[in-house]
């Protein structure tokens, strides 16, 4: 079969090659991946700055697909069936976390596309037990963006603080921040969402999604806008995605006192933020980390009850053999999230 692999560490060095089709062992499943998301991590990997990536490995964590063939002791599937698989591929099991439910935090917790061979392939081995039933009226390519809703999804319903009770701000809108959108917005959530003049056509795709008001905050004064927005009273609450110290600054001076802040983005490295406001207006401010099981259940059931369209969202599918030219696009941000087609 054709897979999409890192072969060796370093920039680079990712190739579409041929490789035999693994077979299902026990607990596992074989999946015929019908459509994978590009994520910024798989950029990463490509330009060499991922060092968690285990090469030679096969890319992608944002999947879906139809069941192949089925392991040994695995139940409650039959082949043909549409699903979802989730990114993790293993956890301890054993760790306080995975024994809460939160496997998302378990040290040695590993995903598919760099520790284990992804879904950029005609098939997947994965886990059964972290396959969810795909809605009959949601399409494979909204599937395949299932994994950075569970994202936002947790980011919002799980980890958010009391971010029904008031405007929000949304810094960064990228995927992710542009997901944290569609969850607000279906939540009745007033929302105003901020980037740069190079995000411009991101800012226009953000309105047209249901934010409130948007900011470029290297041409207007975020400040201002905020004050307005909230009549002076700050946002109840706020999602940093964009990863950059500054955003996260801006963050904790916009919000209200004792209002919360939830870092989403990574800064990839430490970062100068201003700490005195977190103090001085006692902020909660908390860290929020891809999603667990429950998450996915929450995110299926949002997009098999029409509550939410991912497909303004999904710039374009490209055929596997056409993966640089995607990727180039993800990396150069033309356009918001690009997939591709396996088995093409």
């Amino acid at each position: 079969m054709k897979a999409l692999r890192k072969l060796a560490g370093g920039e680079g060095n990712v190739e579409l090659v041929d490789i035999p089709t693994s077979q299902p062992g026990p607990g596992q499943v074989l999946l015929k991946v019908k459509s994978v998301g590009i994520c910024g991590t798989d950029l990463h990997i490509w330009e060499g700055r991922f060092d968690k990536v285990r090469p030679p490995v096969t890319l992608g964590h944002e999947f879906a697909g139809e069941v192949a063939e089925l392991g040994a002791e695995v139940s409650g599937w039959q082949k043909g069936q549409r699903v979802v698989s989730e990114s993790q591929a293993s956890s301890c099991g054993a760790c306080v976390y995975c024994d809460e439910g939160q496997s998302n935090l378990c040290p040695e917790r590993l995903a598919y596309g760099y520790g284990v061979d992804g879904g950029m392939a005609e098939y997947a081995v994965v886990r059964a037990g972290g396959l969810h039933a795909l809605p009959e009226s949601v399409s494979f390519q909204q599937g395949a963006m299932v994994e950075p809703l569970a994202v936002a999804v947790h980011a919002v319903l799980e980890r958010g603080v009391a971010f029904d009770q008031g405007p929000a701000l949304i810094s960064g809108p990228g995927p992710i921040g542009l997901l944290v959108l569609l969850v607000l917005v279906q939540a009745g959530v007033p929302t105003l969402v901020c980037g740069t003049s190079k995000d411009q056509a991101r800012l226009e795709l953000a309105t047209r999604l249901g934010a409130e008001v948007t900011v470029m905050v290297d041409r207007e004064d975020l400040g201002q806008a905020s004050r307005e927005f909230t009549q002076g009273h700050g946002f109840a609450a706020a999602w940093e995605c964009s990863g950059a110290g500054v955003a996260l600054s801006a963050a904790l001076a916009n919000v209200r006192r004792q209002g919360s802040v939830v870092q989403v983005g990574l800064a990839g490295g430490p970062a100068k933020v201003d700490l005195d406001q977190l103090t001085l207006k006692e902020v909660s401010l908390r860290g929020a980390f891809v999603h667990n099981r429950g998450t996915w259940e929450r995110s299926l059931a949002l997009l098999g009850e029409g509550a939410l369209d991912l497909t303004p969202l999904i710039s374009a599918e490209h055929p596997l053999s056409d993966w640089q030219r995607a990727f180039e696009l993800s990396r150069d941000q033309a356009g918001i999230k690009y997939l591709l087609r396996p088995g093409e």
